[in-house]
C-alpha cells in the first residue's frame, strides 16, 4: 500500500479546485483541460502527467509556470470514456515520487507517495449529449400502483376473475388499513406477492390534484403490465396494463389528465427478464400461444438460453420464475424495442414520457443505446432513467466497464449513493465535511446534463423507508420477515419523532441540491416500512401533516425558483454539524449558460441537537465552482439574506452574513 510521504517532498493537485484544474468537472468530448501541479516543499527536477486511458497510460511532461506551478494542458479526447490521471515527479538522482489519491477516493487534495497511488478521475462525455430540461426542474413522485387508491372497485372484480380464470392466485385484502402479506399462504411452503389491496390507474388520476398541489411534475410508476404478482416485475404481457389497475384506454387517461396538470408519467421498463407464467415464455400454459417452454416452434424460443432440456434455462439470479432474456437477439430486439408497435412503441404512443429501466446494469450498453433511439426519437423530452444502485460513471458489471452514464445511453439513473451520504450524515457515521466532499465529488464526476437529471431519493420500493431507518437506525438488512413486523410494530414515540425530525433535513438536502427530488408514495405523511412487503404498504394521507408541509413548501419553492432547479451549485461545511448548499443563478444565466431569473439561496441543515451561529462567507473558494462563477459571486453587491420560511431578515457585509440555526433543522435563505 502507498504511504504518503510526511517529508522531503510536498506537491499539492486540488481536482475540485479552479486554480489546479480548469474547467472543473466532466469534459465534453473534443475539450482540453489545464492541470496544475504546486510542489509546495522540497526540490524536483520535474514532474509529468500520467494519463491512464483504458489499459495504457502516457506521461506528459509539464511546464513550469512563472508562478512556480507545474502546469499541462490534456487534450481529452474524442471517444467518451472516464480518464484516471496523477502525477510523476522527478527527483535529483533519477528517483521518482508520485501525487495522487489514496486508494478508494476518487476526487479531492492529492498527496506524495511512494508508490503510485490513485488516481483522479476525469469523465469525458459525449459533446452532444442534452437531457430534458423538464427533468432538471422537475419534482418526482413514485407510486406502487396497487397501494396508492382505489379508484374504480370494477378494477378489482374484474381483474381478479381474469387472473383466478388463469389459475392465478389473488387474496384481495378486505381493508385499505391491513398490512401487506409477508408470511406463506395457508398450504404453502413459500411467501408470493399475490396478495392485493385493489389500488389502480384511476385512483391514481383522481389524486393528481393532490400531486400537483405538492408541486410534483413526473410520476414514476412501478410496473403496471400484466403479472402474476402485485409487483409486477414478473412480466406476463408487456403490452398489457393488468385488468386489476385497469385498461390501456385507463392509462391513456391517466397520461392525459397528468399532461393537463404539467405531469409526466414515467414507465417501469423490465427487460432483463420475463415471468415464466406470459405469453412469451408460458410455462403454466396459461395463455393461449407458443411460448419459448412449449419448444423451437415458439417465435419467442430464441429470446431464452435453455441447457440441455427445457427445464433447465438461464434465470435472473437463479429464480425459475424469472428467466433470463438474450437481448442481443434481433427478434427481442425488434418486438420490445425497435420494430413498429414494439413495446416502446405501445407505451410511448398511450402518452409515457419515458422509462425507468429495471437492473439496468444487466442490459448491454448497445442495448440501452438502441432504447435511447428510440425514446428519443418520439420526443427529445423523453426520458431513460436506469435502476443503478452506484456511481455510475465507474460502474462495472459482468466484467464489463460500462458506457451508459456518457453521453449515448441512460439519461439519469436512481442516486442511491445520494440516499446513503445522507443517512450516514444524519445518524452521525459520517462528518459534515464528509458529507460535502461527497456532494463536491458526485458534481466533479457526472456529467453536467446527467448530474442536474440525478434521480435524488430517499426511499423506493426496494429500500427501507427514510422516517424508519432515521428513526431506529435500522434498515431491514439480516432479519427475517416476522422480525421486521414484530420490529414496526414496536418503534416507539421516541424513535418516531426522531425519524420525523431527521426525514425533515433529509427533505432539505433532497430539494436543494441538482437533481430531480423524487418522493416515494407516503413519504410525505412519514409511512413507516423496512424492506419489501413492509416498504409497501396502502397509501395512508394522514399522520403526519408537518411532513407533508414540507414538502409542499419545498416543492413550491423548487417550483418558483429557477437558482434551486438550474443555477449554480456548492457544498460546504461551515461547522461539524453543519451542511450548506449554495445555488445561485446571476447575470440572467444558469450553470447552463441558459436565461434565468437571478437569485442565490443558501440551504443550511443542522443535525446538532443544540443551535449553531455561524458565519458564511460568499466569497470563500467553494470547491466545484469556476472561476467566472466565483468571481460572479464576489461581485454580487449582497447586502441582505431573507429566510424565506420566516421572514427573518439578516445583514450581509462584504458577502459574509451570520446566521443562527435552530438546533435540528434546516434553514433556507435568499440572498440579495
Amino acid at each position: 500500500m502507498s504511504i504518503p510521504l510526511k517529508s522531503e517532498v510536498a506537491a499539492r493537485h486540488l481536482s475540485l479546485d479552479s486554480r489546479y484544474r480548469s474547467p472543473l468537472g466532466a469534459m465534453p468530448t473534443g475539450g482540453e483541460v489545464r492541470l496544475w501541479l504546486e510542489i509546495t516543499a522540497g526540490q524536483v527536477e520535474g514532474a509529468a502527467l500520467r494519463v491512464y486511458r483504458g489499459d495504457r497510460s502516457e506521461d506528459i511532461p509539464m511546464a513550469r509556470g512563472e508562478d512556480g506551478r507545474y502546469a499541462v494542458d490534456l487534450a481529452v479526447g474524442e471517444k467518451p470514456c472516464v480518464l484516471w490521471y496523477q502525477f510523476v515527479l522527478t527527483l535529483p538522482g533519477g528517483r521518482h515520487l508520485y501525487c495522487g489519491l489514496p486508494f478508494g477516493q476518487m476526487a479531492g487534495t492529492g498527496s506524495v507517495y511512494t508508490e503510485p497511488p490513485a488516481s483522479f478521475q476525469l469523465t469525458v462525455y459525449d459533446r452532444d449529449f442534452q437531457t430534458p430540461d423538464w427533468v432538471k426542474k422537475g419534482v418526482m413522485y413514485q407510486i406502487f400502483p396497487d397501494r396508492f387508491k382505489q379508484g374504480d372497485p370494477r378494477n378489482a372484480s374484474k381483474g381478479r376473475r381474469y387472473h383466478e380464470k388463469m389459475g392465478r392466485t389473488v387474496r384481495m385484502h378486505e381493508s385499505w388499513d391491513e398490512q401487506p402479506d409477508y408470511l406463506p399462504a395457508e398450504g404453502e411452503t413459500f411467501y408470493t406477492p399475490c396478495d392485493y389491496f385493489g389500488g389502480d390507474l384511476k385512483g391514481i388520476e383522481e389524486s393528481l390534484p393532490y400531486l400537483k398541489e405538492m408541486g410534483v411534475t413526473v410520476l414514476y410508476l412501478n410496473p403496471i403490465v400484466e403479472a402474476d404478482s402485485n409487483h409486477r416485475y414478473n412480466t406476463g404481457d408487456y403490452k398489457k396494463v393488468d385488468p386489476l389497475l385497469g385498461s390501456n384506454a385507463a392509462f391513456a387517461s391517466l397520461c392525459l389528465k397528468a399532461k393537463e396538470c404539467g405531469i409526466r408519467v414515467l414507465c417501469d421498463g423490465v427487460f432483463s427478464h420475463t415471468g415464466s407464467d406470459s405469453i412469451y415464455f408460458n410455462k403454466l400454459q396459461n395463455y393461449n400461444n407458443l411460448g419459448a417452454y412449449q419448444g423451437e416452434q415458439s417465435p419467442y424460443y430464441r429470446w431464452f438460453d435453455f441447457f440441455g432440456d427445457r427445464e433447465h434455462y438461464r434465470s435472473w439470479w437463479g429464480f425459475d420464475t424469472l428467466p433470463e432474456v438474450n437481448e442481443g437477439e434481433p427478434s427481442w430486439q425488434e418486438y420490445v424495442i425497435t420494430g413498429k408497435g414494439s413495446v416502446f412503441d405501445c407505451w410511448l404512443r398511450l402518452g409515457a414520457s419515458g422509462f425507468r429501466l429495471d437492473v439496468a446494469d444487466e442490459l448491454p450498453d448497445e442495448v440501452i443505446s438502441l432504447m435511447r433511439k428510440k425514446v428519443k426519437s418520439r420526443s427529445e423530452d423523453n426520458l431513460l432513467l436506469g435502476e443503478v444502485w452506484e456511481d455510475a460513471t465507474i460502474k462495472e458489471s459482468y466484467g464489463h466497464k460500462r458506457q451508459y452514464a456518457l453521453g449515448r445511453g441512460l439519461d439519469s439513473v436512481m442516486n442511491y449513493p445520494f440516499r446513503g451520504a445522507v443517512i450516514d450524515y444524519l445518524l452521525e457515521k459520517s462528518t459534515a465535511l464528509e458529507l460535502r466532499d461527497f456532494l463536491c465529488t458526485q458534481q466533479g464526476n457526472y456529467p453536467k446534463p446527467m448530474y442536474y437529471s440525478l434521480m435524488n431519493l430517499l426511499s423506493s420500493h426496494d429500500v427501507a423507508r427514510i422516517r424508519t431507518v432515521l428513526g431506529t437506525e435500522i434498515d431491514g438488512e439480516g432479519m427475517d420477515r416476522p422480525d421486521q413486523a414484530a420490529f414496526l410494530q414496536g418503534i416507539g414515540d421516541y424513535e418516531a419523532a426522531q425519524g420525523k425530525g431527521r426525514t425533515r433535513l433529509a427533505m432539505a438536502l433532497q430539494f436543494a441540491v441538482p437533481g430531480i427530488p423524487s418522493t416515494y408514495y407516503g413519504d410525505e405523511w412519514g409511512m413507516q416500512g423496512l424492506k419489501d412487503p413492509f416498504n409497501r404498504a396502502p397509501f395512508r394521507p394522514e399522520g403526519e401533516e408537518e411532513l407533508h408541509q414540507v414538502v409542499q413548501r419545498l416543492g413550491s419553492l423548487r417550483a418558483a425558483t429557477p437558482a434551486l432547479q438550474t443555477g449554480h451549485a456548492a457544498f460546504f461545511a461551515p461547522a461539524h454539524e453543519v451542511i450548506g448548499v449554495l445555488r445561485f443563478c446571476l447575470d440572467g444565466q444558469d450553470a447552463f449558460g441558459k436565461a434565468a431569473e437571478d437569485g442565490t439561496y443558501l440551504v443550511l441543515c443542522n443535525r446538532d441537537e443544540v443551535e449553531q451561529e455561524l458565519t458564511v462567507d460568499l466569497h470563500q473558494p467553494f470547491p466545484g465552482l469556476d472561476e467566472p462563477a466565483l468571481a460572479r459571486l464576489r461581485d454580487e453587491p449582497y447586502t441582505v439574506a431573507e429566510n424565506v420560511l420566516s421572514g427573518v431578515i439578516s445583514p450581509v457585509e462584504e458577502g459574509k452574513v451570520t446566521l443562527t440555526l435552530p438546533a435540528e433543522d434546516f434553514v433556507v435563505y435568499r440572498v440579495r
